[in-house]
């Protein structure tokens, strides 16, 4: 039986002929066969790799309390461990609530998706998807920035040209992204990321250090395209978005395909790295950078040989392991090594084994899958794709090198999740295995490969054992990170007038921005220390407490993390925020884009002044155990959201009045 034909996506593990041509540049030309000599039994090399690649239960214990370890140590501090433990900023999932039309790119390997979806809220959920496939040129993987961005942003005009039928953009809308962008980003907020480095055999130059969200916006600009990123994700945050929006209880996403990764659900007092950042939900989704994992993990010398000959020698150790776009190729160091030491096709050698990736995933499944006596299948694929001539005993040997690495692989994928539950489970002090738990699977490896799918399943068992193992629930979420990237850029929209909150309930799904008179006014007025505590809050618009909370989030988050050197003035949605500080204290206000901030500086500074001579020299404990006569003065101060009183020497005169009436 042969594997059903996909092409090259995130969610693939296929690998170009150019791709694999490509990889031999530079390797000496040897002729059309190579003779060998001296040949021994390839009993011995079968022998050595099974030993070498075993998996039994110590190693893969082993694997997984090391996989909880770095994670540990990845989110105390940057640099901590392998794994990078990088924020997503994403710290409200889709509820189900989202309406609207919303697109997704989605760049993850050789090709890169766009997709647009039609969501109905409740009762419709998604009403219709549609999307296209669009092979990267190889000379754009090693090209410039512009170039491939250029490239991408092409792909997705021409896409939004065809839009039509169920899919429906409101009047006055622009339409919105959600860029699924699978390589390692040190995200700055849920709608920005700097490019960290180029995996999977990317090499384009001028990217690493630039936010890849600007980078797609100016593609987008220089196109005349009116569309913008409204959220970053990368694909196992976006695998983990879309299975979330079906079942509540998904916690994990794990990609194998092309390449790996995984991240999870942690709770932000969990993350020491974070440095007083809060979130409104007390959750983040955290992409853990699996593949960079190396800590006891069973190598051969084959897997040595491919690391030192790639072109990132000593990184992602783990994703050259268990992932699709290395599988084969380990496997073709194994055959040529039999080739060339033993007596296992003969005494020749194909020039064809010589070229590194000649010998793809796909070809070990399909190969696996072959049921019949002779193995005719394993003889065709050899032959058609390393011009080997084989004998039944030589396939035989062939299927059981593909079994024996493929078994490794899926194995210790197993390990790396039963690791990511483990320090889940510990965290929550018994909450994760007691119940039902979803890890979201996506990637072709995963899809299209059942007996890497009935080891990894395996392995989760044998570490948990039988009983926890039935409340682990391990399911595949087909093009999942699509669908969840365009489900977090609706939950992150921004309409022409402000921000649509669609994970409220079934009041209005605007929200407060979107609800502000049109004349100008202080939206709200915040203070807030470095920590993230609200001392003070008042608000000159209805919102509901879910608003409020998320509010106080992205304002502490603006404010304490900008730069000393800019301005106290800063954008927020359609409005700007004004802030100053005041030893560890934040005073924000919200106003108007349109509104002078020089006089708002006033007004912040005026206050400050009120209550530093009301409170004689105050403090943040004034303001707490005082909080009544803090609002009696801003309420003197600033009525309706406009100023009503800007003599310190009144103000301070009714706040005596009032002093004495109590």
């Amino acid at each position: 039986m042969s594997v059903p034909a996909i092409s090259t996506s995130v969610g693939s593990f296929y690998l170009s002929r150019s791709q694999c041509r490509s990889s031999s540049r530079g390797l000496p030309r040897r002729s059309l066969m190579a003779i060998r000599s001296g040949a021994v039994s390839v009993a011995p090399i079968l022998t050595n790799l099974r030993k070498d690649t075993a998996t039994p239960l110590p190693v893969l214990r082993h694997v997984a309390d090391a996989m909880a370890t770095d994670m540990r140590n990845g989110l105390a501090i940057d640099g901590g461990s392998d794994l990078k433990m990088i924020l997503s900023y994403v710290d409200t999932l889709p509820t189900g609530n989202e309406k609207g039309l919303f697109y997704a790119l989605d760049l993850g390997g050789t090709n890169f998706r766009v997709l647009r979806v039609q969501l109905g809220g409740k009762e419709e959920r998604v009403i219709d998807t549609e999307f296209e496939q669009v092979s990267i040129p190889q000379d754009l993987m090693f090209g410039t920035s512009e170039q491939l961005f250029d490239f991408m942003a092409s792909g997705l005009a021409k896409f939004s040209q065809k839009e039509g039928g169920k899919f429906h953009l409101p009047s006055g809308r622009t339409r919105e992204i959600g860029f699924t962008f699978s390589f390692p980003v040190r995200q700055l907020s849920i709608d920005s990321g700097i490019l960290m480095k180029w995996t999977k055999g990317f090499a384009v130059s001028g990217t690493p250090g630039k936010d890849i969200v600007a980078c797609l916006n100016e593609a987008m600009g220089r196109l005349g395209l009116e569309m913008r990123v409204s959220a970053l994700v990368n694909d196992a945050v976006g695998t983990l978005a879309g299975a979330r929006y079906w079942d509540d209880d998904v916690m994990v996403a794990v990609i194998l395909g092309t390449g790996t990764n995984a991240c999870y659900v942690e709770r932000t007092d969990a993350i020491p790295k974070q440095k007083g950042q809060v979130s409104s939900s007390g959750r983040t989704i955290i992409n853990t950078e699996w593949g960079a994992f190396s800590s006891g993990l069973p190598l051969t010398v084959y897997d040595n040989e491919m690391d030192a000959a790639s072109i990132n020698p000593g990184e992602q150790i783990f994703e050259k392991t268990i992932s699709g776009m290395y599988l084969g190729e380990i496997v073709r160091r194994v055959l040529l090594k039999m080739a060339q030491a033993g007596d296992l096709f003969g005494k020749s050698v194909p020039e064809k084994l010589f070229s590194p990736f000649i010998l793809r995933t796909p070809d070990l499944c399909a190969m696996q899958q072959d049921n019949s006596d002779d193995l005719q299948s394993v003889g065709s694929i050899l032959y058609n794709v390393a011009g080997l001539e084989t004998n039944l005993s030589a396939r035989k040997i062939v299927v059981e090198v593909c079994d024996t690495i493929v078994k490794r692989g899926g194995r210790l994928a197993g390990a790396g999740i039963v690791g990511i539950l483990q320090k889940m489970e510990e965290d929550s002090k018994g909450l994760i295995f007691g119940k039902r738990t979803v890890v979201a699977m996506d990637g072709g490896l995963y899809e299209n490969y059942p007996q890497y799918r009935k080891y990894l399943q395996e392995a989760v068992t044998e570490l948990l054992g039988t009983e926890i193992s039935r409340n682990v629930v391990i399911e595949h979420s087909k093009d999942g990170s699509g669908i969840g990237a365009a489900l977090l850029a609706a939950a992150n929209s921004k309409t022409e007038d402000g921000l649509f909150c669609y994970s409220n309930s079934n009041q209005s799904s605007l929200s407060f921005l979107d609800r502000f008179v049109c004349s100008a006014m202080i939206r709200f007025i915040l203070l807030q220390n470095r920590q993230g505590k609200t001392r003070l809050a008042k608000y000159y618009v209805p919102l509901e407490d879910s608003e409020k909370h998320k509010v106080e989030y992205e304002v502490h988050r603006l404010v304490v993390n900008r730069d000393p050197k800019f301005t106290n003035f800063v954008e927020f949605r359609t409005h700007k925020v004004i802030y100053r500080r005041y030893a560890g204290l934040f005073f924000s206000l919200c106003v108007d884009i349109t509104d002078n901030e020089l006089a708002y500086l006033e007004c912040i500074h005026l206050f400050v002044e009120i209550l530093d001579h009301f409170f004689s020299n105050v403090c943040e404990l004034d303001l707490v155990f005082n909080f009544h006569k803090v609002y009696l003065i801003l309420d003197e101060f600033i009525l309706a959201g406009e100023l009503q009183e800007t003599s310190k020497k009144a103000i301070i005169e009714r706040m005596g009045e009032l002093e004495k009436l109590e």
